[in-house]
């Protein structure tokens, strides 16, 4: 057998190292132009930005309310260093607005509309700073990494449901929260986005922008809500054919998983900070669909209420039962989200 000759081991080591090369920047690459989690600049990017349905809205929300006092505070350190790593000096004070007010919650929070609140808080400005499978702990180090920043805390509305403090699932890289929250360097976030494992999400993310159609759209730069868009479009079209495949006859109720103790001491720790720092705050339950108040049973749910009230320290709303009755399916888009036309009746139940 003839021997490989040098020239060729050198020209399969090349070729080889070539390869792996391009196996490894093509995950980065795929991360920064599909942007399935919405950390990366539209420039960069493909699609419309904050139409993902894996978008981050912990670290972008957080990012934004940032960048916000920044921007109304130039000569803040936080501020003067963004300047520099983005070579430029730090800039002339201009008017930005300022949300002294925070909508917090899970995503039943996420899809209400915070010029509502501000008619109950007529000095306050609110942002809907709510997060999908939102926990008290997440809520009160996004609170805390704000409040170090600068960022005005003044007024807080956090509307509770029970599935906050069951829920076991493990979720991925569309739920971290901000390196101001986590505790985590800025740069090594961006890195382990840039090589996350996001084939799934990613998929997910350019079938949308392929057909151009898109089933929700964050408001990170505005109120901070969020709009079912593919959702209302369906309703809008045929509510009646929509509510026949949401909510499907044959539909069984499964018994809810057992409370987790921590997630109660969690918002225990949540309302203490919020009375230590003086922040005016409203807790209450958010109405909920009739499956779901099987799966937990009456009993179960008046000892939630409970739990919430004696560690509030003040009177919690129960709006559980506020969209019960006829036609309850026209008033959900699915067993766990009120449609957003309900969020006027709801905030009003809250603010009782």
């Amino acid at each position: 057998m003839k021997a490989l000759s040098i020239g060729s081991f050198d020209s399969f080591w090349k070729a080889g190292l070539l390869i792996c090369g391009l196996v490894t920047w093509s995950l980065p690459a795929w991360n920064v132009i599909v942007n399935p989690y919405g950390i990366f600049k539209t420039k960069y990017s493909m699609g419309s930005r904050y139409t993902s349905s894996t978008t981050n809205e912990r670290y972008l929300k957080t990012e934004h309310l940032l960048n916000l006092h920044n921007k109304r505070n130039p000569e803040s350190p936080s501020a003067i260093v963004s300047a520099i790593n983005a070579g430029n000096r730090a800039g002339t004070k201009e008017t930005y607005p300022e949300f002294d007010g925070l909508i917090v919650g899970s995503s039943i929070m996420g899809i209400v509309d915070p010029l509502i609140f501000n008619q109950y808080f007529p000095n306050r400005r609110f942002y809907n700073l709510a997060f999908l499978a939102a926990k008290p702990d997440e809520i009160l180090e996004t609170l805390k990494s704000l409040n170090r920043e600068g960022v005005a805390v003044k007024s807080v509305v956090y509307g509770l449901e029970p599935i906050a403090f069951t829920d076991t699932k493990s979720y991925g890289p569309a739920y971290h929260l901000h390196p101001n929250a986590s505790g985590q360097k800025k740069e090594r976030v961006i890195f382990d986005y840039l090589f996350a494992s996001s084939l799934s999400d990613g998929l997910s993310r350019l079938s949308n922008v392929i057909n151009g159609k898109y089933s929700v759209r964050y408001d990170i730069e505005g109120t901070g809500r969020y709009f079912l868009e593919r959702y209302d479009q369906e309703i809008q079209l045929n509510h009646a054919a929509f509510v026949l495949r949401q909510f499907p006859n044959e539909a069984k109720t499964v018994s809810a998983p057992p409370w987790i103790e921590s997630r109660f001491n969690d918002f225990g720790a949540l309302i203490r900070w919020l009375q230590d720092q003086k922040v005016e705050y409203k807790i209450y339950l958010n109405p909920l669909h009739p499956l779901v108040v099987s799966a937990y049973g009456e009993s179960r749910l008046s000892e939630f209420k409970e739990k919430i009230n004696n560690l509030a320290g003040d009177k919690v709303n129960d709006c559980t039962k506020l969209l019960m009755g006829e036609g309850i399916n026209r008033r959900f888009y699915d067993y766990k989200h009120f449609r957003d036309v309900e969020s006027e009746q709801v905030v009003a139940c809250s603010m009782q």
